[in-house]
């Protein structure tokens, strides 16, 4: 399994844009939301048994990655299992295990106090508070180590920059 930098959190919270910065930033590769590449390309309409398809196929992906790297994650396993429970009151077992073998290097939390941006594929612009607390106790009953990014906007880059320069200046000492 690479070194991996989770991005996370509730829709419209900002996830692919830092993840696309850090990556920038940091000039570690990114891999993007596979579910958004997944819905895009089935046309946007999508059912449980495709939340599982998603999982397996962004699994593949993040698990054909070589372990010497750091890797930028924009979403994972973990927003899947959220979506399904909330969305179908049920996830499948295969994403609650691959979740327990999962652990990344540090995981970013983006809290959703930014403006919701409209996108055919996003669905509670309503519940994101709600979805966000889901993620909080999920994260720390996983016990993944993890930060809530917070600011605004443009100032989410410098926050989580910044967080994940300590980061990785303690890792490499």
């Amino acid at each position: 399994m690479p070194k991996t930098i989770l991005i996370t959190g509730p829709e419209s919270s900002g996830k692919s844009t830092l993840a696309q910065y850090l990556s920038k930033a940091f000039n570690f590769d990114c891999i993007n939301e596979y579910a958004r590449e997944y819905l895009e390309s089935a046309g946007h309409i999508y059912t449980q048994d495709d939340i599982l398809s998603i999982a397996k196929g962004h699994f593949l992906l993040i698990n054909q990655l070589p372990e010497t790297s750091f890797f930028i994650l924009d979403t994972y396993l973990l927003n899947l299992k959220i979506w399904s429970n909330y969305k179908y009151g049920y996830c499948h077992p295969w994403i609650n295990e691959q979740l327990q073998k999962f652990k990344p290097a540090i995981t970013f939390l983006l809290k959703p106090n930014i403006p919701w941006v409209e996108d055919p594929l996003r669905e509670s612009p309503f519940e994101r508070q709600i979805i966000f607390k889901i993620y909080e106790k999920e994260l720390t009953e996983l016990k993944w180590p993890y930060y809530i990014i917070d600011a605004q906007l443009i100032e989410r880059n410098s926050q989580a920059e910044h967080i994940l320069k300590e980061f990785l200046d303690l890792k490499l000492k």
